[in-house]
This record gives structure tokens, C-alpha cells and sequence, in this order.
């Protein structure tokens, strides 16, 4: 072999070992869990489109959802085929998360509280974008017991239909007619879930229509934003 070719072979071996280290490490790059409320998968971010009147989702973001949820089919826990009309007539709060996600563990306490008292009639449900087994070895370890829905295709189907980047964690709250009331976006908290379900459960009742409650969400949780930073501040 001359030796002009086994520099050609050297150099691309060396490239190749370079190109596979690169890609190694930004695998372990997107699976760390960052320190903010919200952990993004991907560098490139949509500009958030205007919110028409009322759709402004609960969050540090706001992006145009569609009415519904989408027709998206998952795997349940056990194998078995599970859509989001599987709980039609029920208001939900359907949370995207991940097991590697440091806010989504955070929060899931909280869903599980939620789950165990159901306050409004809620249904609480996972959807866990990420590898099967990866996802139940953790809702083992978490102890959680409400519905998950598994799966990274599905979930970034269904994460892209609700017009969303992926961004971990962030819930989707609809009322018992199916309509999407509002989204929130980073870790959920106690006080922010009380107010949303209180006006959903308004919504279902009758006594208040979708655009008021949609206005007083946006109002009330801006309110504990503002609360929280004044003490963060103090």
C-alpha cells in the first residue's frame, strides 16, 4: 500500500472516531437535565406565534394550541393501544415529560397528589416521550400509578400537533367536553393547578364560558408569578 493511501486511511479513521465522540457527546448533552423550569430537546427554537384573544397558555411561553387534543395512538403501560379519547367526557391534565427531565421528576409528586384526590373530577395522565423500558423502570422506582401514555415518536407527533417545541415538562389541561383550556408550560405547581382546575371545574358547571376562563387563568397565574419573583426578591 502506498503511503500517500494509508495517510487517506488514517485521516478518515480519525474522522470518523472525531464524528462519533461529537455525536456521543451531544447525545449526553440533551439528556442533561438543566437547571431552569423547563428543560429544551432541541438548539433551534420557534418564534412563539401570536396567541389569539384567550389562548394564551399558562407558562414563561405562549404558543397557538389547537381545540382538541390530537388523534395521536400511544402504548399504554401494558402494551395495549391508548388515545386521548379513551377519557373523553373528563377533564384532564395530560402531562409531557421525561424521565431524565430533573423539573418533570420534580413535579411528579405533585401529579400524583392530583391523581389520588382528583379535585374537579381531573384525570391525570403521562405522556412519557421517551424509550419504554427507560420510562417504566422510573414510573416504577417514582411509585406512579395514574395512566401513562409511552412512546418518542408519539409523543413528538402529538408534541408538534399542540403547535409545541419540545420543551420538558408541560401540561395540557381540557375541560370534560374536550376543548384545550390552556397550557402550562415548566414544572407545575400546587397553586398554579388549584387555580386552573378551579376554572375548569366553573367551565364544566356551566357558570362561566371558555374565553372567561381562559382570561381568568392567564390573570390569576401571572398573579403567582408576580408573588413569587416579589418573594424571591424580598
Amino acid at each position: 500500500m502506498s503511503r500517500a493511501r494509508r495517510v487517506g486511511r488514517g485521516v478518515l479513521a480519525a474522522g470518523l472516531i472525531l464524528a462519533a465522540a461529537i455525536a456521543g457527546f451531544a447525545l449526553r448533552a440533551l439528556q442533561q437535565p438543566l437547571p431552569p423550569r423547563a428543560v429544551v430537546l432541541r438548539t433551534q427554537r420557534q418564534r412563539p406565534a401570536a396567541a389569539p384573544a384567550g389562548r394564551t397558555h399558562a407558562g414563561e411561553a405562549a404558543r397557538v394550541a389547537p381545540d382538541t387534543l390530537p388523534d395521536v395512538t400511544f402504548r399504554g403501560r401494558r402494551g395495549a393501544l391508548r388515545r386521548f379519547s379513551d377519557w373523553h367526557g373528563q377533564p384532564l391534565l395530560v402531562n409531557f415529560w421525561a424521565p431524565w427531565c430533573a423539573p418533570c421528576r420534580a413535579e411528579i409528586p405533585l401529579l400524583k397528589q392530583l391523581s389520588r384526590s382528583r379535585p374537579q373530577g381531573v384525570q391525570v395522565i403521562g405522556v412519557a416521550v421517551d424509550g419504554r423500558a427507560a420510562v417504566l423502570r422510573y414510573a416504577r422506582r417514582a411509585g406512579i400509578r395514574y395512566p401513562l401514555l409511552i412512546g418518542l415518536r408519539a409523543g413528538m407527533r402529538a408534541i408538534r400537533a399542540l403547535g409545541m417545541v419540545e420543551v420538558f415538562p408541560f401540561s395540557v389541561f381540557v375541560d370534560a367536553r374536550g376543548q384545550i383550556v390552556t397550557l402550562k408550560i415548566g414544572r407545575l405547581r400546587a397553586a398554579q393547578a388549584r387555580v386552573i382546575l378551579e376554572q375548569i371545574g366553573a367551565l364544566d358547571r356551566g357558570q362561566i364560558d371558555l374565553a372567561t376562563a381562559r382570561r381568568q387563568i392567564a390573570a390569576r397565574i401571572a398573579r403567582l408569578a408576580a408573588q413569587r419573583a416579589n418573594t424571591a426578591s424580598s
